[in-house]
């Protein structure tokens, strides 16, 4: 039976057609060797799409080294010899029946010079603003000469021709964050006053130009969608709601297939008004999507049926299936949910979310690549950026009985690996419930998404009850 029609039909993004409705959002590891795919991120991505989702957007790669270097183990696109790397992982994902595209950027003012071992540079000389999350200092970056962004403009287009020849569906411009995309578009990063600055119609020239030149390189079959900020919120100032929507329809104008729909906004230091996102509400960007949909498809200029991706915590998919039976958006985006848990989709369509690994919210994932420049982390899930990703756990060798004392977190998942692996295990806990330290997280305000391990937990233990060991990685 299917519960969720709408997030399980198969749709098309241009020419591509996926297998439903879900998108795995780019989200980077710092994992590479060099730039070069590994087995790591192979297998990293391969898992999510045995789990089922529909379209994987391969994490942010790199037009332009060492200028456009976000962390020091980014994908890199730049030369012709990454394409046999990427070659292999695009057929992987294909071989697991999902589609792939290349999410393609240049950071922009927000490189760091340990990184990158020069000046950053940007559409203007005007340092981001602080972001506490990410560890970012202040530095000025250099303004580019108009030659300059013409020869990046041609760089972006040389990395879409090199994800098409290593056989992905697509490519997806990052034009969010405090990536080059977005700096071009804000009045407050871009203060110049020439063809690239000025106005939003100049303002948007960067991004237009890089997608005609992909068109005329790569043809209008090959997938081509824009990650965007459609707004940029708070004290700083930048993108205002119109400008946001007036940038997506020129893009979907210039040959884009469609817009991956974001919003955000900067501020010095975090005051009384900021949710953490362990408090973060699900679907917290689909009344975003809708709004930018409705206003965008009713804009003047000629566009090829658009597709319109939208989410942000929606691992509920009665909130999905909701979203895209009102038409708030045609496809859904799922980033942390998926590295928490990658067979998210599949428990979706069987509808058995409760026995999904939830995310929390710590931001764990990102915040450790971008301040201490290591790998991709999770809080909940141990695979993730461990090792090489491999998901597979082979049964012990010899079966052994198992005693757990306490059944807080680490409790409990040793108590379910073990018995995922054989072994017969028995937990015991002084108190009258599980969870122990977990108690003390769940205490203080805007930490909601934490109490989803309650659940979990005791699902999990209540299934591996007298239940035969599965190895399936999950």
């Amino acid at each position: 039976m299917n519960h969720y029609p709408h997030i399980f039909a198969p749709g098309k993004i241009g020419s591509v057609e996926v297998r439903n409705r879900t998108v795995m959002s780019a989200m980077g590891t710092n994992m590479s060797d060099h730039g070069f795919v590994n087995d790591a991120i192979i297998n990293h991505y391969v898992e999510r799409a045995k789990g089922g989702v529909g379209l994987i957007i391969i994490e942010v790669t790199c037009v332009d080294t060492p200028l456009g270097l976000n962390t020091v183990n980014m994908l890199v696109a730049d030369d012709d010899k990454y394409i046999p790397g990427l070659a292999k992982l695009a057929a992987a994902i294909h071989a697991q029946g999902a589609k792939c595209f290349l999410q393609i950027s240049h950071t922009g003012r927000g490189a760091r010079r340990k990184n990158i071992g020069a000046q950053p540079v940007g559409p203007s000389a005007v340092a981001m603003p602080f972001s506490y999350m990410m560890g970012f200092g202040n530095e000025e970056p250099r303004a580019l000469t108009i030659e300059e962004i013409r020869t990046i403009e041609d760089k972006y287009a040389a990395a879409a021709v090199r994800a098409q020849k290593a056989g992905f569906d697509g490519v997806e411009l990052h034009a969010c964050g405090y990536y080059m995309g977005q700096q071009f578009l804000s009045s407050t990063a871009n203060i110049r006053t020439d063809e690239y600055g000025g106005n939003p119609e100049n303002r948007s020239r960067f991004y237009t130009n890089i997608i005609g030149k992909i068109r005329e390189a790569c043809g209008t079959d090959f997938g081509l969608v824009v990650k965007q900020a459609v707004m940029e919120a708070g004290e700083q100032g930048g993108i205002t709601m119109e400008e946001g929507m007036f940038y997506a329809n020129k893009f979907l104008t210039a040959g884009a297939d469609g817009i991956e729909v974001m919003g955000g906004s900067w501020k010095p230091v975090p005051d009384i008004d900021d949710i953490p996102s362990t408090a973060d509400k699900p679907g917290r960007m689909l009344g975003l999507s809708a709004v930018v949909r409705k206003a965008v498809l009713s804009m003047p200029g000629e566009k090829k049926n658009p597709v319109f991706i939208g989410g942000g915590r929606t691992y509920l998919p009665s909130l999905a299936e909701e979203a895209l039976a009102e038409g708030k958006c045609d496809f859904i985006f799922m980033g942390h949910g998926l590295l928490a848990e990658p067979h998210l989709v599949e428990y979706m369509e069987q509808d058995r979310c409760g026995e999904a690994r939830p995310c929390i919210g710590c931001n764990l994932c990102a915040d450790d690549q971008l301040s201490y420049n290591r790998h991709i982390r999770c809080s909940c899930n141990a695979v993730l950026g461990n090792g090489e990703n491999d998901y597979t756990m082979e049964p012990a060798a010899v079966i052994k009985k198992v005693l757990v004392v306490g059944g807080g977190i680490a409790g409990m998942e040793a108590a379910r690996t073990a018995a995922r692996r054989g072994h017969k295990v028995t937990l015991v806990e002084q108190n009258d419930h599980l969870g122990g330290q977990l108690d003390y997280a769940v205490a203080p305000p805007y930490k909601d998404n934490l109490k989803q391990l309650y659940p979990y937990y005791e699902k999990q233990l209540e299934q591996r009850r007298g239940r035969p060991a599965e190895y399936n990685g999950r």
